[in-house]
């Protein structure tokens, strides 16, 4: 690649390299050859450094500022700070180099343009830099470049990331011109910031609505649950893109509909729609939760017929699906014929060999995840807890705990204690149970104290049981479940009149206990049966 390299012209050279290290390479024989003059032929080493996913906004700004031939171009010095924006996720970091380069420019008497503010506000939205942000702001108004519409939108875009509502709408009222991009940006604050109501007013106004426009509102409508709604908007939308596809669909199955998801599956089939992975995923999802192993089938069908790529995160979906529908097999098959294996599809075979009784097995496959030198997240640890806990792993229990941070750096969360509280409840280790609770580092919530509940009624223990249920019930008065527990505890420990004195305190609140189901798929279709409820059509009378 360097042969003969005086008769190659700098920017030829540059052309030729793919990665950052070929960058460096070629930056390296232009020193050592003494050739790095004209030094424009360095931009596509800066842009790539400071662009590109793979490049090195250090190096970047090692060239900006530090090489003398650099001129005072201030089309490389905006390819910097917009390099810095994209990798600020350092708030510290961000600030002290993009005030760096921005006071470099100042000492050249090289003058910002628009787009140097709007890539400085987009840092400042992504790492919440909000007082340098209204620094800008006010240069912004300074220099007049605050009539640009471009500019105002960078505005109301870092205001409503901030959560400065007031300041965005602020921006927003006063403009002279608005595009649609300013509506966009003014409707996504409040999305974003969980004020449905003011979205939907501005929306309403909105003169021209784009698809984005749709999207954002329906977005925000299923983000907070309101899934009515934003079905009847779904409707009213004159194209319906694939995003809006994925946002219903995605949004009922993580809202708990998972009949909903798939019919609307199926409506987006049947219009000749193109399902993508993120479809897919929430597809199986909803299979997931159905326990509908034919609908779950089809989808892995319809994903080999389509010869659609199976990534790590859509493997591990197929093998979460067919782990939580009871044919593990088949879940270990898809593991096992994954072409890239990354530590979701892992977590999925770990979670789904534990919930299946294969703890051993759990275990040892987390085990070649780690030699594999892949590093596990906390959601491989949830995994591995449960199937601890499963298997009444106690010891095995605490090593991986403690390994969390101590190896790893991961602080365990509410979930992984949980997970603790339940290995040491089936094990009827009660009192080391609520140890383990009073000394969390983080405040257990009622889930946590809930299992220690019902271990309290599995091994017998009236009175830790009715000390914990009080306690529980206190703070919540109207989880059913919590007064049941606490009634059989004093039903199983002879406490008749206490049992019905619970029973009475939950008809005074007007508690009523939720029935248990089940969910049925025959011939593909999904039934169910609440307990106690003789109103389906195949009960026999």
């Amino acid at each position: 690649m360097f042969v003969k390299l005086h008769s190659l012209s700098f920017n030829s050279i540059f052309h030729k390299c793919k990665t950052m290290k070929q960058f460096k390479e070629a930056h390296t024989q232009l020193v050592v050859n003494g050739l790095t003059h004209p030094s424009p032929s360095l931009r596509p080493i800066i842009s790539f450094a400071a662009l590109d996913p793979s490049g090195d906004i250090d190096y970047a700004l090692l060239l900006l500022l530090h090489q003398p031939s650099i001129p005072p171009l201030l089309f490389l010095f905006n390819t910097v700070i917009r390099g810095l924006a994209r990798a600020a996720g350092d708030r510290r970091a961000f600030l002290t180099t993009s005030l760096l380069v921005f006071n470099r420019m100042a000492e050249l008497n090289l003058a910002p343009n628009n787009f140097t503010f709007n890539f400085l506000l987009h840092g400042c939205s992504n790492c919440g830099a909000f007082d340098l942000g209204r620094q800008f702001h006010a240069m912004l108004i300074k220099n007049f470049f605050y009539m640009d519409v471009f500019v105002r939108n960078s505005v109301i875009q870092f205001y409503s990331v901030c959560g400065k509502l007031d300041d965005a709408r602020c921006v927003f009222d006063e403009s002279d011109e608005l595009d649609v991009v300013s509506w966009n940006s003014m409707i996504n604050g409040y999305v974003r910031n969980g004020d449905i109501s003011e979205a939907l007013n501005l929306f309403g106004k909105m003169p021209k609505r784009s698809d984005v426009s749709w999207n954002s509102v329906l977005g925000g409508l299923v983000k907070f649950g309101f899934l009515d709604n934003a079905y009847r908007l779904f409707m009213e939308m004159p194209r319906r893109t694939l995003v809006s596809w994925v946002i219903m669909i995605s949004g009922h199955a993580q809202n708990g509909h998972p009949k909903e998801a798939l019919a609307l599956f199926r409506e987006m089939l049947s219009l000749d729609q193109k399902p993508n992975s993120a479809v897919l995923v929430s597809v199986l999802s909803a299979c997931s939760q159905l326990g509908a192993l034919d609908h779950g089938n089809w989808v892995y069908s319809y994903i080999q017929k389509e010869h659609l790529m199976i990534d790590s995160i859509l493997s591990a979906a197929l093998i979460d699906m067919y782990a939580k529908c009871g044919s593990i097999g088949l879940a270990m098959q898809v593991f096992k014929s994954s072409k890239v294996k990354g530590v979701s599809t892992y977590t999925a075979a770990i979670s789904g060999l534990a919930m299946n009784g294969h703890g051993k097995e759990a275990l040892q496959l987390f085990e070649r995840m780690k030699d594999q030198g892949i590093s596990p997240d906390s959601v491989s640890y949830l995994a591995v807890l449960c199937a601890c806990s499963h298997e009444g792993w106690v010891d095995k229990g605490f090593h991986y705990f403690n390994s969390m941070f101590d190896v790893y750096g991961i602080r365990p969360e509410l979930d992984h204690c949980a997970c603790m509280v339940d290995l040491l409840g089936r094990a009827g280790l009660l009192q080391e149970a609520e140890s383990f609770i009073t000394s969390m580092p983080i405040k257990p919530d009622s889930a946590i104290w809930g299992a220690l509940l019902g271990a309290c009624r599995l091994h017998g223990n009236a009175e830790m049981g009715q000390r914990v249920g009080h306690m529980l019930i206190k703070d919540d008065k109207y989880h059913d479940g919590r007064y049941v527990l606490l009634s059989n505890i004093y039903a199983e420990s002879m406490k008749g009149e206490d049992a019905e004195e619970v029973r009475k305190t939950m008809r005074k609140r007007k508690i009523m206990r939720v029935p248990g189901y089940s969910l049925i798929e025959v011939d593909g279709a999904v039934h169910e049966f609440l307990a106690g409820d003789r109103s389906h059509e195949k009960t026999e009378r």
